[in-house]
């Protein structure tokens, strides 16, 4: 028994060092991405390809301490069809998407009080009707699963840096996932300010 009240001390005493250092607080960025998968999304109907590039996107978050913290990012992505690599595209239209997620990470700060987080991020994605009833095969209202690795640098003044992968399931209804061609992968950067 003693060994547990030792070792809830030692706990407690630890967990309070760490809350020592507040990460806790605000956060709101825009930046761009572009496409890092096949650099293209899928064939379509006519055997020409589809590709999703560039997007720009807003966000906004709440880091509740050194490690959690939640997103909410909207995005526009420019969607082109092509017959082969050597035209310019046809444009398809914007797709819009808004998407919440959940992040989990560490916190290290630097000597110059600069804080660097790599995280991952697992959350759900909302297309509108026009990106749903074209990429989706008609499915709307759908919510999609994403995934992202990233890292976040916070300087001494507020402002942040956030690169990031992530990776959005876009499986057209009814069918199977395949990972090789159902996922639009994209390189984000983005930079903001932290209250």
């Amino acid at each position: 028994m003693k060994k547990l009240i030792l070792a809830s001390t030692l706990a407690l005493m630890s967990a309070s060092s760490f809350a020592a250092d507040d990460h806790s607080g605000f956060r709101v960025g825009g930046g761009f991405g572009t496409d890092i998968g096949k650099y293209q999304l899928r064939d379509d109907a006519l055997g020409g390809k589809i590709e999703a590039d560039p997007s720009v996107v807003l966000e906004a978050g709440y880091d509740f301490n050194g490690i959690f913290a939640i997103n909410v990012k909207g995005s526009a992505t420019g969607l082109k069809s092509y017959e082969n690599k050597k035209d310019k595209g046809a444009g398809l239209g914007t797709a819009y998407d808004l998407a919440v997620e959940a992040e989990a990470g560490y916190t290290f700060v630097t000597p110059g009080d600069a804080s660097i987080k790599p995280y991952i991020a697992l959350g759900a994605v909302g297309f509108d009707k026009d990106t749903s009833a074209s990429m989706l095969d008609g499915d709307k209202g759908s919510v999609r699963a994403r995934g992202a690795a990233g890292v976040r640098m916070t300087l001494d003044n507020g402002v942040y840096f956030d690169g990031r992968i992530q990776a959005t399931d876009v499986t057209a209804k009814g069918d199977k996932f395949n990972g090789k061609d159902d996922l639009l992968t994209q390189g984000m950067v983005t930079v903001g300010y932290k209250f």
